[in-house]
This record gives structure tokens, sequence and C-alpha cells, in this order.
């Protein structure tokens, strides 16, 4: 069956952007360290985003998915040039898209709608970047979550830029 991972970065107090969306703060990496991603990316072929991740992707250059297909959960879009917009709720997305052929789907973000994905019970997987800063406030990496989601620690890597890439799976 399909995987859905929640690879994100945070800072260390649970932050995935600013109040303001903004994230400048994340470290780029230095020489060819790519952190995992590329064979990451290599392990999914569909995406997922909320309405405000998209919009903000959208600010940040040319679109970083065209070689999957992608999904934006969003009730106030009307068009989207890059995704098919889904309104319907998480659970009975996730039903159809785990049926269809693929490879495992990778939830962006942003914080309301993986909380959203968690407490349905649809993450399979975390993968956390966390960046060596406190934000003091932020973007939450799950906001709102209405349970407790039990995880276990699946592996754990610290890179030389200070990041530590945490993995998890989430108890069923």
């Amino acid at each position: 069956m399909r995987k859905i991972v929640y690879f994100v970065t945070s800072s260390l107090d649970g932050f995935i952007a600013r109040p303001s969306g903004g994230i400048d703060w994340l470290i780029q990496a230095e020489g060819d360290e790519d952190f995992g991603f590329s064979r990451f990316q290599e392990s999914i072929d569909t995406v997922i985003q909320g309405r405000h991740t998209y919009e903000h992707v959208l600010q940040l250059g040319p679109y970083p998915y065209q070689g999957q297909k992608n999904y934006v959960f969003s009730r106030k879009l009307t068009e989207c040039q890059h995704a098919e917009i889904v309104r319907q709720p998480v659970p009975e997305f996730v039903r159809w898209l785990r049926d269809q052929p693929g490879k495992d789907i990778w939830l962006v973000g942003g914080g309301e709608l993986a909380a959203a994905f968690l407490d349905a019970g649809a993450i399979d997987e975390l993968k956390v970047f966390i960046q060596p800063i406190l934000l003091g406030e932020g973007i939450p990496l799950a906001r709102y979550i209405d349970r407790d989601i039990r995880l276990t620690v699946i592996d754990s890597h610290a890179f030389r830029q200070g990041l530590v890439q945490i993995h998890f799976e989430v108890k069923k």
C-alpha cells in the first residue's frame, strides 16, 4: 500500500514557518549535501499541499513539483495551474488516493493540513528535519490535533550543518 509521508523541516521549538509564513531561517545546504532529499523524491510520485503552502511555493520561483501528481486542499481556490483542487474530507480522499497505483505520497504541508491528516490516521511516517534554531512563535508542525498521536523512531541522523533528521512511524 502507498504510504503518506509528512516530510518537513521544523525549528527546535516545533515551527515550520514564521507567523507570516516566512522560511528565511532555514539552513541552506553547503556543497553537495542534499540531506537524502533526492532519494526521498525517487520514492514518491504524488504531492499534497494546503492552499497557503501552495501559494507560498509559487512565490519562491519555478514550481518545484512538476514531475509529480499534485493535489491542493482548498475551499477558496477556483482554479489551480499545477494541481487538482481537493474539497472532500481527508479520510474520503485518502481512501481514494491509496487505491490509485503509484509510489508513496508526500504531504508537503502546512500545519493545519498535517493535523487533519494525523487526526484522520492518514499519515504513515514523518521525516522531520530539525533546524538548530528557536523561533518562539510561528506556524506549528501540526496545528490543532484532536488526539495524541504515538510515534516510533525508525532512524535519526545528524548532519554536519547542524540539522538532525528524525524518521518516525505513526503507531496505528
